[in-house]
């Protein structure tokens, strides 16, 4: 498809000519960087994956002398980035970008103009081809266009129900940036993704056996599992006073008065069945409703599932069928990154099967079906042993 500048030239019977920004000078640091443009407003532009870049490049970024800058959102990004300067005005980000090694983004303005700029640059896609935003002043050796492998074609939109652009690769951007930063040598990354998570964002189990308040709390919506059978009356009332919370229960309907003092807290209770239950009165879910809180039920026994639906046709229930199995492209020497934590007082552990066996910090995947229940949240690869 036609570059979009192209399509505006025949329409108007315009030339393009190069962009002329009035920088605004904006104190960077470093003498050498380059800069990662990290988007977070436009759902599908979305990328998830920088932090994990940074990591696979960071040695040769080291060797080179090379800081990390991050402009856009600060979010996600922090303890990766060397600098952020995160909400900055455009004029503002142009004078960051004009000096920098290189350039990482989404399709976006500040692409176009770091490509006037004549600015090396890595443009990553996931709503629109290539072709129609491509940095448009940029020769083919001073930019890389990375765009995943569609089901389709691209969504076009600013929200993508397929979540495109996760499916490229961190070690297809690692790379491009380590050919764009040393085009004489072959870029080495010994690290090869297998599955990517389907979950968007980190999720917080807590097991409420000790209330302790912890900075991953701050700002999120954690999940109260009372179905794990640990549960402390005064944690579980501590974590609902001072957190926005889900509940989640297990063959047990958990009452309205013991959360009615803190409902305004409660975003949701799950109910999970595993056999049908007495009858829950329709007025247990009218106040549920007056107090704002949803309420939806997982049925584990599929025989019952079309029984509890019709019993319960008002509200939402759903089968709970996760993963059992290792999926067959990974390998039993794969290992993982969990964008789920499991929080049992103050210590944090990366799945409820590494909570359950008091594993703190392996990285290995684990063959049974515990572990492979959350696969959603994993981003498992492949990477050769030191």
């Amino acid at each position: 498809m036609p570059h979009l500048l192209n399509e505006y030239e025949k329409s108007l019977e315009v030339s393009s000519v190069k962009p002329i920004v009035n920088q605004h000078f904006y104190p960077v640091i470093p003498e050498k960087y380059i800069v990662i443009y990290n988007e977070q407003d436009i759902s599908s532009k979305k990328y998830r994956y920088y932090s994990l870049v940074v990591d696979l490049i960071k040695h040769q970024l080291d060797k080179q002398n090379i800081k990390v800058a991050i402009i856009g959102s600060g979010s996600d990004m922090t303890n990766r980035a060397d600098y952020v300067y995160p909400n900055l005005n455009f004029r503002k980000n142009c004078y960051i970008v004009s000096r920098a090694e290189l350039l990482i983004s989404v399709d976006n303005a500040i692409t176009q103009y770091a490509s006037s700029q004549n600015v090396p640059i890595i443009n990553l896609y996931g709503n629109i081809y290539p072709s129609i935003t491509t940095p448009y002043w940029s020769n083919k050796n001073r930019k890389i266009d990375l765009e995943p492998k569609w089901n389709i074609k691209p969504c076009l939109a600013l929200n993508d129900p397929d979540d495109s652009i996760n499916k490229v690769p961190a070690e297809d951007v690692a790379s491009a940036a380590l050919k764009m930063l040393n085009p004489n040598k072959k870029p080495v990354v010994n690290f090869k993704t297998k599955l990517t998570n389907k979950t968007k964002d980190f999720s917080i189990d807590v097991i409420p056996t000790k209330y302790v308040n912890l900075p991953i709390f701050e700002g999120a919506v954690i999940n109260l599992r009372l179905d794990r059978g640990r549960v402390d009356e005064g944690a579980f009332y501590g974590y609902c006073s001072n957190h926005q919370c889900n509940v989640v229960v297990e063959d047990v309907v958990l009452q309205p008065d013991a959360i009615k003092n803190f409902s305004k807290n409660i975003k949701s209770i799950k109910f999970i069945l595993n056999s049908k239950p007495e009858t829950i009165p329709k007025k247990y879910f009218d106040l549920l409703k007056r107090l704002n809180i949803d309420f939806h039920i997982f049925v584990k026994n599929k025989d019952i599932l079309d029984d509890i639906r019709f019993e319960y046709f008002d509200q939402k229930v759903e089968l709970y069928d996760p993963p059992s199995e290792k999926p067959k492209d990974v390998g039993l020497n794969d290992r993982f990154f969990s964008f789920k934590m499991v929080v049992e007082g103050d210590k944090i552990y990366k799945c409820t099967n590494f909570w359950k066996n008091n594993l703190d910090s392996e990285d290995n995947i684990v063959d049974n079906a515990d572990y492979w229940e959350e696969l959603d949240y994993f981003y498992i690869y492949e990477q050769d042993r030191d």
